[in-house]
């Protein structure tokens, strides 16, 4: 029951970062938000790991860039693709990241999952598509550009699980977790030059106080969803993480509606009952 309350609480973070940086970015570059972001995140974890970073001495190289690649790119990737796309877009794409961090697992861990994992990932992609319209929508023009930026974020974050749960062995996964928030924000840094030469890193004439608190629930969130993410990750195989992240675009089409207005359909409906489906599938086979 721990497990499963640490990864309700990672995908209730990555469901509703989606709206978040929707709605930070009325303020913020998306670079900027995610500069914010990481700033409070590594802020937090490095007082909660301090006295456990020495377990991590001899991986600081690699854990920040996993930290730079893994979390600040893919992070980067989602600001901008949110920002050109909208919140609902982002979550449906998200919605392959099961898939891609199971396959990650398999070919970087040895992470083999089971058959029924198996069953449920081909589900979760069916009620992924299904959300996604490619079905049912076949007119006005595709947004080319954030689809392709939130698939990056699929390869980053797969890659990024992969390697924690392959380099994080032996390292206490506090200091994992804070490292590679370290790295993010290492990453995060020179990419504010991008928000610089697309609008500013602040927009408009003041700081509105949704697009603040939003941030500010990014950076918090962050650092305490990839802190549980960390820990979880330490004794669990990759494929029990892909599992619940099958309700991260489930919820964030929920939250795209409920906090920033975004319209839901009948697929989105369908689409989230196949994902629900997955979940439960999954976790018959899952240990308490």
């Amino acid at each position: 029951m721990a497990v499963r309350a640490a990864l309700l609480t990672i995908v209730l973070f990555f469901g509703g970062s989606l709206p978040a940086y929707k709605l930070a970015s009325a303020s913020f570059g998306p670079a900027t938000t995610n500069l914010i972001r990481f700033l409070i995140a590594t802020v937090m974890l490095l007082v909660i790991a301090r006295r456990r970073l020495s377990t991590a001495r001899l991986h600081y190289r690699r854990l920040i860039v996993i930290g730079m690649f893994g979390i600040g790119l893919m992070a980067v990737f989602m600001g901008i693709g949110v920002d050109r796309g909208s919140a609902t877009i982002g979550s449906i794409v998200v919605g392959l990241e099961p898939i891609g961090v199971a396959l990650a697992g398999v070919l970087l861990v040895g992470d083999a999952p089971s058959r029924r994992s198996i069953v449920a990932l081909v589900v979760g992609f069916t009620g992924a598509l299904v959300a996604s319209g490619v079905f049912t929508e076949h007119s006005g023009p595709s947004p080319v550009l954030p689809i392709i930026l939130l698939l990056g974020t699929v390869v980053a974050f797969s890659i990024y699980t992969a390697f924690v749960r392959k380099v994080g062995r032996g390292v206490d996964p506090l200091a994992v977790a804070a490292v590679t928030q370290v790295g993010a924000l290492m990453f995060v840094i020179p990419a504010c030059l991008f928000d610089v030469f697309n609008g500013g890193m602040v927009r408009g004439d003041s700081i509105t106080p949704k697009a603040l608190g939003a941030a500010i629930f990014l950076g918090i969130g962050s650092g305490i969803a990839y802190l549980l993410l960390c820990l979880v990750l330490s004794n669990h195989s990759s494929n029990r993480v892909a599992v619940t992240l099958f309700l991260t675009p489930a919820l964030g089409v929920l939250f795209s509606w409920i906090v920033v207005g975004e319209h839901l359909h009948w697929r989105d409906g369908v689409g989230g009952a196949l994902v629900l489906l997955a979940v439960w599938i999954s976790e018959r086979a899952a240990p308490a």
